[in-house]
């Protein structure tokens, strides 16, 4: 992936997100984290560091500098940084933690044993979940480049059904120069594609675009690339809607609009998901028109194909989606 194309993607994001230039990432305490939680709940930056360590300081000065990673980090986490080796006592989660060694050179900290284990290293980023439960632990220096698909990831709550090294994976390939273009998908209206089912019967395939959402950017320039999901896809009607346009949307004998484009959810977004919104999100509607499936999650290729056989072949009326894969779709 090229800088300019990567940084362009990255402004965007943040611009989409806050409109506030902020010059450094907001480091709060473990204390003030849990009163905040209270409040709003929020995934967890913690930058585990030590006053000796070379690489913590070129994190501070290149990744932890930039500007948007800076407006990325304060509008979606809580963050900390926490010197691995404070004589400071910190109370987490209920519990008193101390450095038992004050006097001694680089003595550890009780709390970064904690949340590291035995394998202490520096830098190191710990992100925790919203419930602060640690969930990932990345040891090392990390440039920007390398650290916006870990934000993405918990920012966009990915961390409940995705994996993190499938989403990094996409994300390079959604976000390289060489890629394929997903307009080789024959993507149609939704009053087209119900007019067609009149005469030949097939399953209609909704991808809502959210393009506020760097994780449906993600899985647009991968997933629906894929050659086994395209492949799938011809047995579908194929509709793409924009749910921050303007359009007018007729389906079901109604009539959808949205109030304030480039703001507001467009209306059928909320009818197709019965109401629950999220993003991203693809909708499988039968050849009556009636919803099969909202499926509100992030989807890797292999993960959207074996879903599109798995409705393409009628076979949700005999297992479930889990038999499938344990069974071995084919």
């Amino acid at each position: 992936m090229t800088k300019k194309f990567f940084y362009t993607i990255l402004f965007s994001l943040v611009l989409s997100n806050t409109l506030m230039s902020q010059s450094k990432i907001n480091w709060i305490s473990f204390e003030q984290m849990e009163n905040l939680q209270k409040k709003e709940k929020r995934p967890v930056l913690i930058d585990v560091y030590t006053d000796w360590c070379g690489y913590c300081k070129l994190l501070d000065k290149t990744t932890y500098a930039d500007p948007n990673i800076i407006s990325y980090v304060n509008h979606n986490f809580y963050a900390i940084k926490f010197n691995a080796e404070t004589h400071d006592s910190i109370i987490f989660q209920g519990r008193k933690y101390i450095n038992r060694g004050p006097a001694t050179s680089k003595s550890t900290h009780e709390l970064a044993t904690t949340l590291m284990g035995q394998k202490l290293s520096y830098p190191t980023i710990i992100y925790l979940n919203a419930e602060t439960q640690p969930t990932l632990i990345i040891p090392g220096y990390l440039d920007v480049n390398q650290t916006l698909p870990y934000l993405v990831f918990y920012a966009e709550k990915l961390n409940l059904n995705a994996s993190i090294d499938d989403f990094d994976k996409d994300f390079k390939k959604a976000f390289s120069d060489e890629h394929n273009d997903s307009t080789h998908i024959n993507w149609i209206s939704m009053e087209e594609a119900v007019a067609l089912q009149k005469n030949s019967p097939k399953k209609i395939f909704v991808h809502l675009k959210n393009s506020t959402y760097v994780s449906d950017r993600v899985m647009s320039g991968s997933a629906l690339e894929d050659a086994d999901v395209i492949k799938e896809l011809n047995n579908f009607y194929c509709v793409e809607i924009d749910v921050l346009s303007g359009d007018t949307i007729h389906f079901q004998n109604n009539t959808y609009i949205n109030p304030a484009p480039g703001k507001n959810i467009h209306q059928i977004a909320f009818g197709l998901l019965q109401n629950q919104v999220a993003f991203p999100s693809v909708v499988i509607i039968n050849e009556q028109q009636l919803v099969l499936a909202p499926i509100k999650q992030y989807l890797t290729g292999k993960h959207l194909a074996a879903l599109l056989s798995y409705f393409h072949k009628d076979i949700y009326n005999q297992k479930t989606f889990a038999d499938y894969i344990k069974d071995g779709f084919k």
